[in-house]
């Protein structure tokens, strides 16, 4: 019997994500990082703009309509570009477009490392508006996946709140004056992030939630003709990540009319919804090996590390738990005790649910409840509990452990809206620099609290192990142990069992399950949650004896 867990991430779907299945680099290890050395960038940049350094950019791509260059776009993973819907308003036909990876010089037809695909598919956001220019955003899917190489990367979006007046680059093989004729080599320029409001002043309130603007009040800097769907890219402190994408604007580079683009961080749900959706269609693997794969959902609030927040002394608080989009987490279940929610659980399998051992799960009692977003409203799926299996502890307290697996009376049917997270092997390791996050129901006690009985998450950041120690001290974190901030943050949710949800290459794994914390919102203390791959053998043996 098999269970959502990394071994089936052999899937095609699967291998789309991680940036295999075209050979070359994993996505993993080069999504947003650009193939030269540092002191090089740091040299040469300067703000007005100029030509970039050759493939320095790997995730950039030219579209081209009838073999002319047209638009910009950003590679996300092997098969899939993002680029500007405006671009195809008069030509939506696939088979007239190509995609050119890994070039820099556009008059050069022989460049080494350049790779070519055409386009099989192009989905325009169903919101678009050509007059206003909100959502826009197209997804393209190519004839063949690209190959990683040091020319041709991809660029994960940038899902935290845009920081404001950080410097970012764009670039563009666009024009490099107004009304100009467009240039052969790629080009960059930094520009500043500016406030939604200071951007409305400028245009008259037509800036909406689905875009915002960068450049300076002076003028002088921005993307321009021919430049449009190309990336906005802004650096983390290790990488660049995708922030959005050259939209609209008035004229090039003038004052107090700065460039107009799309923000990825609003259209996230109908990214991974159309993403999934194609890649399931190809995939032949079976349902239980699709885990980690976020539901779809229509909302556009961004779905993780929204509630993160750094206060000016950088402490880590929890300031703003944010309502989940519906069915965003669709292995997330209530445990129910005579239709009352009183603990969460994760789906791993079509028969198994993990939960905390704390919760006190009564077989041929308690019911699960899948697919469910609001508690206030009845589910398609509601299954019978039919045996608790627990996780044998030591005696010691706090516990080093505190596992439960609930075997369900029925299968889960799996859908858009049920479907299970993966599992991560024993020897996975979890990297600091991942997005993870912990959701549940329940009245909320941090600042602006949302409905207790919609799902709600907040975004977590990995506490080292000896950190963690010494701020509880007494030996009591042990390395089956992970430490996350916010302090409090699984009390804050107001909900036991908490998970602790990390994405790695695209798709979701369940790292951890609350075990002990401190009872207070703003704690200095870390939470506490049991490391899920310390228990994989046990997992699976369990699992595969039933």
């Amino acid at each position: 019997m098999r269970f959502g867990r990394v071994t089936p991430l052999h899937s095609r779907a699967a291998r789309s994500l991680r940036g295999e299945g075209g050979g070359g680099e994993s996505l993993q290890h080069v999504a947003g990082v650009r193939s030269f050395r540092p002191e090089l960038e740091a040299e040469s940049r300067i703000i007005g703009g100029q030509e970039a350094w050759a493939h320095s950019w790997p995730w950039q791509v030219s579209l081209c309509f009838a073999s002319m260059p047209a638009c910009g776009g950003a590679i996300v993973a092997p098969q899939w570009i993002l680029t500007a819907a405006h671009c195809f308003t008069r030509f939506n036909r696939a088979s007239l477009w190509k995609v050119v990876a890994g070039k820099h010089d556009l008059d050069n037809p022989d460049e080494p490392g350049q790779q070519s695909t055409g386009v099989s598919l192009i989905i325009s956001h169903h919101g678009y508006n050509a007059r206003t220019k909100e959502n826009d955003v197209a997804l393209l899917k190519l004839h063949k996946p690209l190959v990683f190489t040091g020319s041709v990367r991809p660029i994960n979006i940038w899902m935290s709140p845009l920081p404001l007046f950080q410097l970012c680059s764009v670039t563009g093989w666009g024009s490099t004056r107004e009304n100009g004729p467009r240039v052969n080599r790629l080009q960059e320029v930094n520009v500043t992030l500016l406030p939604r409001e200071v951007c409305n002043q400028y245009y008259s309130g037509r800036i909406r939630a689905s875009m915002f603007c960068a450049g300076r009040d002076q003028g002088g800097v921005d993307a321009c003709q021919g430049d449009s769907g190309g990336p906005l890219s802004c650096f983390t402190g290790s990488r660049f990540e995708l922030a959005g994408l050259i939209s609209w604007g008035v004229g090039c580079g003038r004052a107090r009319r700065p460039g107009v683009y799309t923000k990825l961080q609003q259209h996230t749900g109908w990214l991974y919804q159309h993403m999934d959706e194609m890649m399931y269609e190809d995939d032949d693997a079976a349902e239980e090996d699709r885990c980690g794969k976020r539901g779809s959902s229509s909302c556009s609030r961004a779905p993780f590390l929204a509630g993160l927040s750094l206060s000016q002394d950088s402490e880590v608080s929890v300031d703003n738990v944010t309502e989940s989009c519906p069915f965003f987490w669709p292995w997330h279940v209530s445990l129910q005790s005579n239709g009352r929610h009183y603990c969460s659980g994760v789906l791993i399998h079509h028969r198994w649910v993990i939960a905390a051992k704390h919760c006190n799960i009564r077989a041929k009692e308690d019911m699960v409840v899948l697919g469910i977003h609001d508690l206030r409203f009845l589910s398609s799926q509601t299954i019978l509990v039919d045996e608790v299996i627990n996780l044998l502890q030591d005696g010691s307290f706090p516990p080093k452990s505190d596992l439960s697996l609930l075997r369900l009376s029925v299968s889960a049917r799996f859908n858009s809206n049920v479907s299970p997270i993966c599992v991560p092997d024993e020897d996975e390791e979890l990297n600091h620099s991942w997005s993870c996050v912990t959701a549940g129901w329940g009245s909320t006690r941090a600042t602006g609290g949302v409905d207790p009985d919609r799902l709600h998450h907040v975004g977590l950041t990995l506490v080292n192990q000896t950190s963690c120690g010494e701020r509880w001290g007494r030996g009591l974190v042990t390395d089956s142990h992970l430490c996350a901030d916010p302090a409090g943050s699984a009390s804050c949710m107001g909900d036991s069992g908490a998970p602790l949800y990390c994405r790695k290459r695209g798709t979701y794994f369940l790292f951890g399950v609350i075990t002990w914390g401190s009872r207070r919102c703003d704690a200095e203390k870390p939470s506490i949650f049991t490391a899920v791959s310390d228990y994989h053998s046990w997992i699976t043996k369990v699992t595969e004896e039933f």
